[in-house]
């Protein structure tokens, strides 16, 4: 049975619409003040135009509905959706402005991928682009990693007639603390830690190796933000590989997994409890992924004779497999040398990292950890039922948080995900090839969009046809909120224009 939307409802979904919108436009205040200090005033008025862009817009349908008005969970499913894809069209009026996009489409391809994590850009002269843009730019990694819901719980941000709705909705089912405005300001606080240590150390890095300290220190807050968000961005076209740095490539190591971490475990880090580490079934599947793609990196490149000595070997393979499965993007190589002096056992392996993803209740994207462990959790319990007798009753038990019993419910749940997943990587593959770009090539960027990894083969660029950065921004859009709010609001826009029609039939 379909839920019809009454005018009541659409008017919530507008108002709470408009709230996320008003608290976009806020953040721009933060690269107007860096524009301002910097001096960089044509700069300052994009940021005006977009601040002036997202009030309007937000103020106007917050006046849909009066202040407090209650949200279902439905309504809520809703309101994320269109909230992200509302986020992503006032996020990019600055980036248009800025001289670095052909057009607003590009401008907004940025915006969706910098919200989702994704790091796939299309921005021209990135080397040439201004502080407080780049500014921007890795600011939506930093709301966008947390949650827009999340963020706007934080500060409490007009949101808690739906919080716990809008909560789940955004894709977190887990609460890390019993009150969801503390859970979302427990996120907050633990990004805050993360972010001002690798900005620290990052900073000295920089200074150290010659850079000025506005310079040296900004890099470090965009290289930081990017990397415990698992976003990918960077200031410069080379990504990581501009630092040419191993101590650069530690830090951001550890930043990466630390994003990729499940809060629920960053609050056992912090209480000093490391036995849930230890014992959690998503740590564990983690890992175990981890090593085994690792190897099968080292050994692919060690075939391919790219590097010249085993420790760099080494090094390459578990940063892209650690940036791969993390969801992170970041990249030594140059996009092309994935499908030049890469491929192999080393392309496959990089891409099953980012189609696996890393933890729930994370900054990462990806089918989750968590699923994976699910579901051979489930394959074992299958092939023990097989073998015992009739009369036998098998019960599957794992750790995650708390001990749990595998059900068919749970590993439904999980199988589902996993297909939606894997049927959309292939489908923005075929899609891909399509439009003439080799098969593994357009399987790799597909995964990566729908992932929201942002590693490259160098597909993604200005010159990518119009149909492809439009699919994969709906796959950038969809991966982030794993799929059930896409296709919540799709369903709705669809009986919304049925009812229409049938009117006026």
């Amino acid at each position: 049975m379909w839920v019809t939307r009454t005018h009541s409802d659409v008017r919530a979904i507008a108002h709470y619409t408009g709230v996320l919108v008003v608290g976009i436009g806020l953040l721009m205040v933060l690269p107007l003040v860096t524009a301002a200090v910097l001096g960089e005033w044509a700069v300052a008025a994009d940021y005006l135009a977009g601040l002036g862009v997202a009030l309007a817009a937000g103020v106007l349908l917050m006046l849909a509905a009066p202040p407090g008005t209650r949200l279902s969970h439905s309504n809520a499913l809703l309101v994320t959706g269109l909230a992200w894809l509302a986020a992503t069209l006032v996020a990019a009026v600055p980036l248009a402005l800025s001289g670095n996009y052909a057009n607003f489409l590009d401008a907004a391809f940025d915006a969706m991928s910098g919200l989702t994590t994704s790091g796939l850009t299309v921005a021209q002269d990135l080397d040439h682009m201004s502080l407080a843009h780049n500014m921007w730019r890795h600011l939506t990694h930093l709301i966008g990693g947390q949650g827009i819901v999340v963020a706007a719980l934080s500060f409490a941000i007009g949101l808690r007639g739906g919080a716990v709705s809008l909560y789940q909705a955004e894709g977190r089912d887990e609460r890390i603390m019993p009150n969801v405005m503390h859970g979302a300001r427990f996120i907050w606080f633990v990004t805050a830690v993360w972010v001002t240590l690798g900005t620290f150390a990052l900073s000295t890095l920089n200074i150290v190796r010659g850079m000025s300290l506005v310079r040296g220190s900004l890099h470090a807050f965009f290289a930081t933000v990017a990397t415990f968000d698992t976003g990918g961005f960077g200031p410069m076209s080379q990504n990581a590989l501009y630092y040419h740095s191993p101590v650069f490539e530690f830090i951001t190591l550890v930043l990466m997994l630390a994003g990729t971490l499940n809060f629920n475990l960053h609050a056992d880090l912090w209480r000093g409890d490391l036995r849930e580490i230890m014992s959690n079934i998503e740590a564990r599947a983690l890992a175990i992924n981890m090593g085994l793609l690792s190897l099968a990196v080292a050994l692919g490149l060690t075939a391919t004779q790219l590097f010249g000595t085993p420790g760099e070997v080494l090094r390459k393979g578990v940063y892209h497999i650690v940036s791969a499965n993390t969801g992170t993007g970041h990249q030594t190589l140059y996009a092309p040398q994935w499908a030049t002096d890469v491929g192999g056992l080393a392309f496959a392996a990089v891409v099953l990292a980012m189609a696996f993803g890393g933890m729930a209740s994370s900054t990462a994207g990806g089918i989750k950890a968590l699923r994976v462990g699910v579901i051979v959790k489930g394959i074992i319990q299958r092939v023990r039922v097989s073998l015992a007798p009739p009369s036998a009753v098998i019960r599957t038990r794992y750790h995650h948080i708390t001990d749990q019993t595998l059900t068919d419910e749970l590993l439904s749940g999980a199988l589902l995900v996993f297909v939606l997943y894997v049927v959309t990587y292939i489908s923005g593959g075929l899609i891909g090839a399509a439009y003439g770009y080799p098969a593994a090539q357009a399987i790799f960027e597909s995964v990566s969009a729908t992932a929201n990894v942002g590693l490259s083969t160098g597909i993604t660029s200005p010159a990518m046809p119009t149909g492809l950065k439009i699919v994969y921004m709906i796959q950038m859009w969809a991966g982030r909120l794993e799929f059930i709010t896409l296709f919540a609001v799709i369903a709705s826009a669809g009986l919304a224009f049925r009812r229409r029609k049938t009117r006026s039939l």
